[in-house]
């Protein structure tokens, strides 16, 4: 059994602010479901991609050259490097614990998240729900971390598994590090780079190996009791991410409402096997600024009456929604993201009361 986040209002992650206890300020607005801020104006290191290379950094098979990360392939010691890769992997898999801080969030790469921790520490949060991390998705980091001849790395299988299986072992320690302050823990596999898949540019993507590799980061969220969510921001073929295992799917309901029509079918199996989904009602742009509330409700209204005349169970919808930003908003100026954060807050209360 799931807990009940009907209606809640969760966050994304990216924040625009450079000081941590600002950024916390923010983050306090979703006082149900508080997440941890990447602040990726605080340096490259926060930034979503270099912040989860760290481990394969750390062993030298991914190197920095004029600012730039890549798997350097080519260097004399790179087998040792793979085969010291895959025994740490093996060593955790196989019930080694003592190994699995090689995957943390270094402090210099994620402020945000440790000061989430000594703020957790402290008993601040004590009335949420539920608590929030997230990390980039295996296609993201896959497509946009290269070889050093500046190929994608997720078009390489060796690279690809390194990628995957990183990120999965990464997971897997921030779900068991969250979970240790007593709350239901959700994690957020962040897939930006699905954004316009089955166009020509990703012909030799295969849903069916993308779907696999999300598997593989959602059992180790739920091999640490978390509960796992994957989120795109613009339109996909969202029945990969359905038929994955994820417990919710988060869509760009305001922007791409109809990119979520086609898979209906699709929508109804993963709400009825106890799916949820998270709609992504606040426009994280200078329209935002524009919008009331009341306008949002309005468009969630209309969108809901779609999908229950296809077919889908209105209380089970309404029980199984969260609401959301339709994105992150770490490339907002400081008055959108905090106007995106308020609104988020004020509709999903407004809404739990119209519909309680």
């Amino acid at each position: 059994m799931k807990p009940d986040v009907s209606l809640l209002a969760i966050g994304m992650g990216s924040l625009p602010h450079l000081d941590t206890t600002e950024a916390l300020e923010l983050v306090r607005t979703l006082k149900e479901i508080p997440h941890w801020p990447q602040l990726p104006n605080q340096s490259s290191s926060e930034d979503m991609l270099n912040q989860y290379s760290v481990p394969l950094f750390k062993l030298g098979l991914v190197v920095e050259k004029d600012g730039k990360q890549f798997f350097d392939t080519s260097q004399a010691t790179w087998l040792d490097k793979v085969t010291a890769f895959f025994n740490h992997y093996l060593e955790i898999v196989e019930g080694n614990s003592d190994k699995l801080d090689f995957f943390s969030l270094p402090e210099e790469s994620a402020q945000g998240f440790h000061a989430f921790l000594e703020n957790l520490t402290k008993g601040d949060f004590s009335d949420a729900k539920f608590i929030k991390g997230q990390l980039t998705g295996p296609v993201t980091l896959g497509l946009q971390l290269t070889d050093q001849d500046r190929r994608s790395s997720y078009y390489n299988p060796e690279l690809r598994e390194i990628v995957v299986k990183s990120l999965a072992m990464q997971a897997f320690w921030q779900t068991k590090t969250l979970a240790q302050y007593n709350k239901p823990v959700i994690i957020f596999i962040d897939e930006p780079g699905l954004y316009g898949y089955g166009q020509s540019t990703f012909i030799t993507l295969k849903k069916e190996e993308i779907t696999l590799e999300l598997n593989e980061i959602i059992d180790s969220i739920h091999s640490a009791q978390g509960i796992a969510g994957v989120h795109v921001c613009a339109g996909t073929d969202w029945s990969m991410i359905f038929q994955s295992k994820t417990d919710i799917v988060n869509f760009d309901a305001y922007g791409y409402f109809t990119s979520m029509i086609v898979y209906i079918e699709e929508l109804k199996a993963f709400i009825e096997r106890g799916g949820l989904l998270a709609w992504g009602l606040i426009p994280t742009s200078q329209k935002v600024l524009e919008l009331t509330a009341e306008d949002l409700i309005a468009l969630f209204e209309q969108h809901l009456t779609s999908l229950v005349q296809s077919g889908i169970d209105r209380r089970r919808l309404l029980k199984q929604s969260l609401i959301t930003p339709s994105c992150g908003v770490g490339s907002c100026s400081r008055d959108v993201a905090e106007k995106v954060y308020t609104l988020t807050q004020e509709v999903a209360e407004k809404l739990r009361l119209q519909f309680s």
